[in-house]
């Protein structure tokens, strides 16, 4: 079963309070594509084993205060094609 996830989609932006400053965080991208050069260009299952408490129902993003460069990695629900169709109508 094939997942999106909203925000890599770019169907969503969702902000995030910075928990040292309360200014609004960035979405840096996905976590995997911070492991190596070729990390984006690989297969998702390649590196999401290595996130703890991973499954396919979620994508891990990297977010970034710009003021203060704190960073937290969100997990994000990745929705079905079905639950998708839900949202649109």
């Amino acid at each position: 079963m094939d997942y999106t996830c909203l925000m890599c989609n770019h169907l969503v932006e969702i902000t995030q309070p910075c928990p040292g400053c309360g200014s609004p965080m960035e979405n840096e991208g996905l976590l995997q594509d911070f492991y190596d050069p070729y990390s984006p260009y690989l297969d998702q299952e390649i590196y999401e084993d290595d996130y703890k408490n991973y499954n396919h129902d979620f994508c891990v993003h990297v977010m970034r205060c710009p003021l203060c460069n704190t960073e937290r990695c969100l997990a994000y629900k990745r929705l079905t094609e079905k639950e998708l169709h839900k949202m649109v109508y």
